[in-house]
């Protein structure tokens, strides 16, 4: 491919080269580096953007910043609730006094892939109290009802009528508690906090979805949708707050550096970035987050959160991304895993993968990437975790992936293409070991392959044939004392001034606690430092 910017980087490349060769620095090799753990975090529901909020003690003009509700006979129509609010030491009560039959009282709009937040500060009698996501008119509505009996459940409602109804058994806790639903388009799952701790109550699994009723995913749907408080006005609840936020949910993973089309890093702010996974409970009930680091210091931020649109009006939620800025052509692009599903079907495609692009920056916010699934005839077999570049030496485009040879026999290969979106061709393997997290960087003057594995450290391989060098040094690795295992290993070069010359940035796989079910609620961030 002829690339005119390239030809002012081989230039550059070419008095770099001459001024390493006086030195050593250029001659580093991975496996001589000792990465020491700096840090470890793992987020629960604690890293977040606000999306709005409901404070009691800060209304103003309650009927217009927080009206009420009933049912309508269309489902955009709105009607005016006859709700009478009563706040009392800086909470909203819920009782007879406030109105007859239930309310549904206005907090903010709705958002696919965020959380939501009900501070409950007391229930009593026969109160119910939660939230729901429904359409104007509330013909079609999702709500998460809380009793006095410590009970929740989930209805879905439809045309005015309840059409399921799910009961979970697990209890919520007594006196003060949040009641709390991660949404995932068309399914959620449901925790309580108490003091600062949380628990998961359940889940609603993929075939027990509420797409057929209201799908969130759909743009139009959720522009005539709002997020309401619900109560039925029996007995006595204390409504203390709520709110709807981005969060990085119950656990982080697949951490991948934001780089430029050479693999270079991406610094903006005196940071770097890294896309990752906001885990919720399944496979398909995560979404694409984006946090920035100060590598001089441990504390990762939320940043944003990016969803996938194959032009069929559904924002989906692909995620393991390699997000890059391709300077050439001044446009974001992305190879992420459909995990969200592609164009008109809720499957994966046969390659696993998508492609991506945007004119606008998708670090920071909420942002709509253009997606295309990628078939078959632009890359062979069915592949996970891409990592791709514009290798400047060779003229193509080289593409990492974790490849799938049957059930839970996952490798890796090397691809490589004139295009960055394909086709693609493999040049190496796939190899034998286990590979995820397949990454490519320079280390010195030289790129190499990272990757984890079942039963082994993390892996550095040689570029581009993928031969086993050996394992990287770490003096504490996640799941110690265990071995890494199906890691990933962001190996990252920082420039002069920093404490250490590469950092390193993993994570681990322990599940939410009491979920019983198989899932992906992984993991934390593990952070290291490398003289």
């Amino acid at each position: 491919m002829n690339r005119p910017f390239d030809k002012i980087l081989c230039a550059v490349a070419v008095i770099m080269a001459a001024a390493c060769s006086a030195t050593s620095e250029c001659s580093e090799n991975p496996l001589d580096l000792e990465f020491h753990r700096l840090a470890a975090r793992r987020f629960i529901f604690s890293n977040n953007i606000t999306l709005s909020e409901f404070i009691p003690s800060e209304v103003v003009a309650f009927e217009s910043m927080h009206p009420s509700f009933v049912a309508g006979e269309q489902p955009a129509a709105t009607s005016r609730g006859q709700f009478n609010p009563v706040v009392s030491q800086g909470r909203l009560r819920l009782d007879e006094s406030c109105g007859e039959g239930p309310v549904s009282l206005y907090v903010g709009g709705v958002n696919p892939y965020a959380t939501y937040d009900l501070a409950v500060h007391s229930l009593s009698g026969a109160a119910e109290v939660g939230f729901e996501f429904a359409r104007l008119g509330l013909a079609d509505r999702v709500q998460v009802v809380a009793g006095a009996d410590r009970k929740v459940r989930i209805c879905i409602v439809h045309k005015g009528e309840v059409v399921r109804k799910y009961d979970f058994p697990n209890q919520l806790p007594t006196g003060e508690f949040i009641l709390r639903a991660q949404l995932y388009g068309k399914t959620m799952g449901l925790f309580a906090e108490k003091d600062g701790r949380t628990e998961y109550l359940g889940h609603l699994l993929e075939e027990d979805n509420f797409g057929d009723v209201i799908d969130f995913r759909d743009k139009r749907t959720l522009q005539e949708s709002t997020f309401n408080i619900i109560g039925n006005i029996k007995g006595m609840a204390e409504i203390s707050s709520a709110r709807s936020f981005l969060s990085s949910g119950i656990g982080q993973a697949d951490m991948r550096l934001v780089t430029y089309e050479d693999l270079s890093p991406y610094w903006l702010d005196g940071r770097l970035w890294f896309t990752f996974s906001c885990r919720g409970i399944g496979i398909n009930q995560s979404a694409q987050g984006v946090m920035s680091l100060d590598p001089s210091v441990f504390e990762p931020r939320l940043e944003g959160m990016i969803v996938y649109d194959h032009g069929d009006g559904l924002l989906r939620n692909d995620y393991s991304t390699h997000l890059f800025f391709d300077r050439e052509d001044g446009l974001w692009r992305a190879w992420a895993c459909d995990f969200g599903g592609t164009a008109y079907a809720d499957e994966r495609s046969g390659t696993g993968l998508l492609t991506a692009e945007s004119s606008r920056c998708p670090l920071k916010g909420f942002t709509v990437m253009k997606a295309s699934r990628v078939e078959n005839d632009r890359i062979p077999g069915h592949n996970e975790d891409p990592c791709i570049f514009y290798d400047r030496k060779v003229g193509k485009w080289r593409l990492l992936a974790s490849v799938f040879l049957a059930d839970d026999v996952i490798v890796s290969g090397m691809f490589e293409s004139d295009n960055w979106d394909g086709p693609f061709c493999r040049i190496a393997g796939p190899i034998e070991l286990n590979s995820t997290g397949t990454t490519i960087q320079k280390v010195g003057d030289a790129y190499y392959c990272f990757m984890g594995g079942a039963g082994s450290n993390l892996r550095v391989h040689s570029y581009p044939d993928l031969e086993y060098l050996g394992e990287l040094d770490l003096d504490l690795q996640p799941h110690w004392p265990e071995p890494a295992g199906r890691v990933w290993a962001n190996v990252v070069p920082l420039p002069e001034g920093f404490q250490y010359r590469y950092v390193l940035m993993t994570m681990d796989r322990p599940n939410f606690p009491g979920i019983k079910t198989r899932n992906w609620s992984y993991g934390a961030c593990y952070y290291y430092g490398a003289l």
